[in-house]
């Protein structure tokens, strides 16, 4: 907490005493006037009394402004610092983190559990110390005008505390299932719309519908469960407090018929016994709001506690300017340690400005053995070099600034087509946007739409096609002039003309940088300085297009059932492009 907050904290429990303090005073005032005035016949003090009624009215009224405000002031601050500190520790960790946790849970944690956190701060405590000052200050006022009084008070409250912890016990697990069973509720929701596409192009509507309210009414009975608690001891603590007020009320009406107790102060009694309706009716509210707030805490902390895997080690060091030397020594990884390994004693050299393309069949490994570059991920044996340093004896951050990374899945935000290309360099001009988005193949695209670079795109580019996408994030990482480019399938979504185009562009991009590429397609195989064929997380072959074609392994085989008809696509594209059509022919020869 700030000193600002803390001091708020404070001004606030002295508040609660003095509302606290007036509310307790009431019944006093009503005692006198009735002993005084209506009995004794003393008029010259109903005036004062009245207006110190109506004081303490103004004064109630001003303490609950001033408490609640500064109770939400305190709230409002808490739930900035955890959302803050939630989302900044989502934003650092790992990529397995993500693999684990499912979305739905996370945006759980971030609304639904920070709001019961809001709860707990704006109402829960200020009814909670509310509740305690009333609770001593109606003891202390019973023992002062009455001691029997005081002995059925003291039989009863303790009885109304054991149900309430009883209450508390029962409720504490409930509270967290509840809100689990809410994070699985939106995560189920959440990845329904997210595919909704798919949902609809294979009709499983009807099962998709039946998944959810299987959740739904699971987090409705759990719901109705804590509902028939909270009934229960609802219904108690009137029962108990209405039984023990009979029974003060023929105590001290004896008492009164014996004139050892007048009228009035059996009535203060009396409604200092109801009284204590209000700070036990506000405690069972104040448990609820602790149970949920307590919950929701956990969860969040959960989070926030988390270890991340991939982490700067003491004394690592910024990765100084690389010549763009990579080897992958003896690698042997799998994304948990109870799986058979995904790469098996993976040894690989890359050499400066080489392009090198990985291939393989499904599953063989060629996008994790990149992943391992960035530190994504660390292997569990074996180690990755960047010009003989060990990656991870280098700051993740250093070592990031200096690759370009182009995913298979194009993610883009909902923001301007030029702050998404601007994304890893907000400092870039408008001319070296513009450059890059050429060099992509995506001028002319962008141009076309309603406002050019400043047209929004949907919620994760949904406004825009696959290819119009991909050509956007390659252009996003062409910006950033990294020595270090990684593409993973980032063609996949893209047309064969405007692929053809975009490879003429990098062929020269390329060029003085070390580029890592997992693809399919040939355009992108032909050109690479060194060819690396997995199979089944092992290293099957590697070489040139030529020379692996001539060991009629693996390379050859998937050429020839997969590759083939794209080299045909190519070689028919690249025939219109060098052969001018005629009309051009004979207005240059005219």
């Amino acid at each position: 907490m700030t000193r600002k907050t803390k001091f708020a904290f404070l001004v606030v429990i002295g508040i609660a005493i003095l509302e606290s303090a007036s509310t307790i005073a009431t019944p006093r005032i009503v005692e006198e006037i009735i002993n005084q005035v209506f009995y004794d016949k003393n008029l010259y003090i109903l005036w004062p009394l009245l207006g110190a009624a109506v004081g303490i009215a103004i004064g109630k009224g001003v303490f609950l402004f001033g408490q609640r405000y500064l109770n939400e002031y305190i709230a409002q601050n808490v739930i900035y610092l955890v959302r803050t500190k939630l989302y900044s520790k989502i934003q650092r960790q790992s990529i397995d983190f993500f693999d684990r946790i499912e979305s739905g849970q996370l945006i759980s944690r971030g609304t639904s559990d920070v709001n019961a956190i809001h709860r707990l701060m704006s109402q829960g405590f200020r009814i909670f110390l509310r509740a305690i000052i009333l609770y001593v200050g109606i003891f202390v006022m019973i023992g002062l005008s009455n001691w029997i009084y005081l002995i059925v008070v003291g039989v009863v409250a303790p009885i109304l505390f054991v149900i309430m912890f009883t209450y508390t016990r029962r409720t504490r697990p409930l509270f967290r299932d509840i809100q689990n069973k809410f994070g699985d509720l939106n995560a189920v929701l959440t990845e329904n719309v997210r595919g909704s596409r798919v949902v609809r192009a294979f009709a499983t509507e009807k099962y998709e519908i039946e998944k959810f309210e299987k959740e739904n009414k699971t987090y409705m009975e759990l719901n109705l469960k804590r509902a028939r608690l909270r009934s229960m001891m609802n219904t108690l603590f009137p029962f108990i407090l209405s039984f023990a007020s009979f029974i003060l009320l023929y105590i001290g009406g004896m008492q009164v018929l014996d004139q050892n107790l007048q009228i009035g102060t059996l009535v203060a009694l009396n409604s200092y016994l109801l009284l204590l309706r209000l700070p036990t009716r506000n405690m069972t509210y104040a448990i609820i709001n602790y149970q949920e707030g307590i919950a929701a805490m956990n969860r969040i902390y959960e989070i926030i506690d988390m270890e991340k895997k991939i982490k700067n080690k003491p004394g690592a060091i910024n990765l100084p300017k690389v010549s763009g030397k990579i080897k992958f020594d003896k690698i042997t990884f799998s994304y948990r340690e109870d799986e058979s390994p995904i790469l098996k004693n993976i040894s690989l050299d890359i050499e400066p400005g080489e392009t090198v393309a990985f291939l393989g069949t499904t599953g063989s490994g060629k996008s994790t053995i990149v992943s391992l570059v960035p530190r994504f991920y660390d292997p569990q044996e074996g180690t990755v070099f960047i010009d003989g340093l060990d990656i991870r004896d280098v700051k993740i951050r250093s070592l990031r600034e200096n690759i370009a990374l182009v995913q298979q899945e194009a993610f883009l935000f909902a923001r301007t087509i030029r702050e998404n290309i601007a994304f890893g360099r907000t400092d870039a001009t408008e001319e070296e946007i513009i450059r890059v988005a050429k060099i992509a193949q995506a001028h002319d695209f962008i141009m076309e739409t309603p406002n050019g670079y400043d047209t929004i795109v949907g919620e994760r580019g949904t406004t825009l096609s696959g290819g119009q996408k991909q050509r956007l994030t390659i252009a996003r990482a062409l910006l950033l002039n990294c020595p270090f480019l990684i593409m993973d399938d980032s063609s996949s979504a893209l047309d064969f003309e405007t692929e053809y185009q975009f490879q003429q562009a990098v062929n020269e991009l390329v060029k003085n940088r070390t580029t890592l590429i997992v693809t399919q397609r040939l355009s992108t195989i032909k050109f690479a300085t060194k060819i690396v064929v997995l199979n089944k997380g092992e290293i099957a072959e590697m070489g040139t297009h030529e020379e692996l074609m001539k060991k009629n392994g693996l390379y050859k085989y998937l050429y020839e059932t997969q590759l083939l008809t794209q080299e045909e696509s190519f070689d028919s594209l690249e025939s219109k492009q060098t052969v001018k059509p005629k009309k051009s022919i004979k207005k240059k020869n005219s």
